[in-house]
């Protein structure tokens, strides 16, 4: 079997070109909160420039606008909507268009604020407008700088927290699978993530089990952390 590249063999994007973007169109005080965030975000986007997560960002940001307003105004019509898309968002930034320099900058900070929770950009974004919508008294939904009001976003952390619990949030990047593990801090971090999913569930040593036999989690890191009876819970289910 071919093995997927290591997470430190990838394939990296242009760091230059993305700093003279962010440099020129993010205020300087939000582009120094993003090298706090690289061990906080969600997994999947660990590797990621800032402005590159960002594209995710705006990307998930379409794809709820357009859940909800199917759900909130009309399913038919949210078909046809103009969500600001990357490029049009970007074309507009080479215009000097303000109305684009806002969103791209509502998209960034948005952006920040689910990386400080480590949330993945697509649940952060439909729980907090889902939790806006509630007070919300206008004939459109809310644009993305309305995203991260303080009171949402605290309210944002505690419902992070149950729907972990309801959940398992898994990431989809190869990097983290075992046979790519180089001892980098983001896989290490992401198997105390892994061990934390299976403490939350009743059945944590079957957890455990699944994630070693996914090719997810060490074997070794299991015995090293639990007692005998534990790790004989897990074999059990290994195959």
């Amino acid at each position: 079997m071919q093995l997927l590249p290591a997470i430190d063999d990838m394939p990296r994007p242009d760091p230059i070109e993305d700093d003279l973007v962010a440099f020129k169109f993010i205020d300087k005080k939000l582009l120094a909160i993003d090298p706090e965030l690289f061990r906080s975000k969600w997994f999947d986007y660990r590797m990621m420039t800032p402005l590159q997560a960002t594209r995710h960002y705006i990307e998930a940001f379409g794809e709820v606008y357009r859940e909800y307003f199917a759900v909130e105004i009309s399913k038919t019509a949210s078909r046809f909507i103009k969500v600001p898309s990357i490029e049009q968002i970007f074309e507009g930034l080479a215009a000097d268009e303000d109305k684009h320099k806002i969103t791209f900058s509502g998209m960034w900070r948005g952006r920040q604020v689910a990386d400080a929770i480590g949330m993945p950009y697509k649940d952060y974004i439909h729980t907090v407008m889902g939790l806006r919508l509630r007070f919300w008294n206008h004939n459109h939904l809310p644009k993305a700088s309305h995203l991260y009001k303080q009171e949402d976003v605290e309210k944002t952390v505690a419902k992070w927290e149950e729907m972990q619990a309801a959940r398992l949030y898994l990431s989809d990047d190869p990097g983290y699978m075992i046979e790519n593990y180089r001892g980098i801090a983001h896989q290490d971090d992401y198997h105390e993530w892994l061990f934390k999913q299976a403490s939350l569930r009743g059945n944590p040593w079957y957890v455990l089990a699944t994630f070693i036999n996914q090719g997810r989690l060490p074997l070794d890191k299991v015995e090293a952390r639990f007692d005998p009876d534990m790790v004989e819970r897990v074999h059990r289910y290994i195959h």
